[in-house]
């Protein structure tokens, strides 16, 4: 029964020993025991059949029904024979898990995905709840690692327009791709030098959309000045709202008489005024 999830859960190099339940409110722990027979060095690539000894290391994985899971790892040691490289002894791997993590690679990106649709600390409580404890700090450290790794490939059309990290003191600069809608980069600054800088590193740019700021204009026509440039959709409304406005006031007359249409109150009726309606004779009974 333990072997009937191993290849659908763990890599096949490993077998599945022992298996406890969450009795004592631990959650389930897996016991992992590698049977590789051989392993790549992560230095040299070379591959080597040489055993030397075993490593145990413990890591977390996804939950199960909300209860967490934990994996008692017994990876294989082999020794280098590749007398070039500069390692001797190198431990397996897979990718089930990173050498350097504590949680597998899948628990570690269902993390990451939860941390950035929601701030760091409500996603520690939110990942508490299903079984998965993890401070603050550890989520944030992993969003800017994984942040740094991240490149997004710039297509051929961009979009830039600029932002403020302190309305009226600090502004930046952000870089779209119009295909995939993705931010490319984020930029120190608005000026024309630093967007200059940036778009010497790309010149497969063959559109980018701009407001109307001269130094966005100015630095594409220097460096890349066959690139075609186009107003994005919230300038190209504004202008012409405003190009309206202009030629309303040109047939609008300074002065507007606007006619007095309130409600004139009716006049009030003294009691005196006052007429008494007398009351209909029954069907058949003469009139007084």
């Amino acid at each position: 029964m333990l072997q009937s999830i191993k290849g659908d859960f763990f890599p096949k190099i490993y077998m599945v020993t022992q298996r406890y339940g969450n009795d004592d409110g631990k959650g389930y722990v897996f016991e992992l025991l590698s049977n590789s027979h051989s392993a790549i060095c992560p230095m040299c690539g070379e591959e080597s059949k040489r055993p030397h000894s075993y490593q145990d290391r413990t890591v977390r994985d996804l939950p199960i029904l909300g209860e967490s899971v934990t994996l008692l790892m017994t990876q294989q040691k082999y020794f280098c024979d590749n007398e070039e490289c500069e390692v001797d002894i190198f431990t397996e791997r897979t990718d089930l898990v990173n050498p350097y993590f504590q949680f597998t690679e899948r628990c570690r990106k269902y993390m990451l995905k939860v941390a950035s649709l929601v701030s760091c600390e409500a996603a520690v409580k939110i990942l508490s709840y299903q079984g998965i404890r993890v401070c603050g700090d550890t989520l944030l450290n992993m969003l800017k690692e994984a942040g740094q790794v991240y490149q997004p490939n710039c297509g051929r059309r961009i979009g830039v327009d600029d932002w403020a990290y302190r309305k009226g003191q600090e502004y930046g600069t952000i870089i779209c791709d119009l295909d995939t809608h993705e931010i490319i980069d984020v930029l120190e600054g608005r000026d024309k030098e630093t967007f200059e800088k940036w778009l010497r590193g790309h010149p497969d740019i063959e559109i980018v959309s701009r407001d109307r700021a001269s130094a966005y204009a100015s630095a594409v026509t220097t460096v890349l000045p066959e690139a075609v440039q186009i107003a994005d959709r919230f300038h190209i409304t504004k202008n012409l709202l405003e190009a309206l406005k202009d030629t309303m006031k040109t047939f609008m007359p300074e002065v507007v008489d606007v006619p007095n249409d309130e409600p004139v109150p009716p006049k009030a009726v003294e009691p005196n005024q006052l007429v008494k309606k007398t009351p209909k004779p029954l069907t058949g009974e003469p009139r007084k």
